[in-house]
């Protein structure tokens, strides 16, 4: 059970890990200009995508794998402990999020499928997550279910609504919202643990 907690952790530290030293090597990085995702480009788009080419993109790249895997160990650990098997899918979803998310690094900007596995990593997150919500009705953590289906719809519309500057201002809000979910799932991991 333990692990699931340090697994959830780790993924979610190595994801503002990643970000905060791909930005620190790339002064010229504006949140409110670019999309994080331009300090993963290669030298050859720099100009298509008028912002300088990244110093080391392999920090962003090499970072968003190390942290897909972390994600899809977690949602692994998640299915050992899971409750039920609807839990089982949702955890089994966040899996494939986390392939995603390594694939970002993969198909980095300048790539043909980057945008694909961009986008799709945020909505295989949200489905996977309205899954485990869904799961948490059936269980004794039915508060911690609502909260998760509640906050989901309402961070799309905010998504959607939001005038956003840039496109990593809206992104960094996916992430944040993505860790709120990983921790109130791994509150109902801890919670249990605590009441054995």
């Amino acid at each position: 059970m333990k692990y699931i907690k340090y697994l959830g952790f780790s993924a979610i530290a190595a994801a503002w890990i990643t970000i905060f030293a791909a930005i620190i090597v790339n002064p010229w990085f504006r949140i409110q200009n670019n999309a994080l995702s331009d300090l993963g480009g290669t030298n050859t788009i720099s100009n298509f995508f008028y912002h300088q080419a990244p110093a080391d993109p392999y920090i962003y790249n090499v970072g968003l794998m190390v942290t897909g895997l972390l994600i899809a160990l977690f949602a692994i650990a998640a299915i050992a402990n899971s409750r039920n098997s609807v839990e089982n899918t949702g955890s089994a979803f966040f899996i494939i999020a986390g392939l995603f998310l390594a694939l970002i690094g993969i198909y980095h900007e300048g790539t043909y499928p980057h945008d694909f596995v961009s986008i799709w990593f945020f909505i295989i997150a949200s489905i996977a997550y309205a899954t485990i919500g869904i799961s948490l009705l059936f269980t004794k953590f039915r508060r911690v279910g609502i909260a998760i289906l509640i906050i989901l719809p309402v961070s799309w519309v905010l998504f959607i609504e939001i005038p956003w500057q840039s496109v990593a201002e809206d992104e960094i809000f996916g992430v944040i919202v993505i860790d709120i979910m990983v921790l109130l799932h791994i509150y109902t991991f801890q919670k249990l643990k605590n009441n054995r």
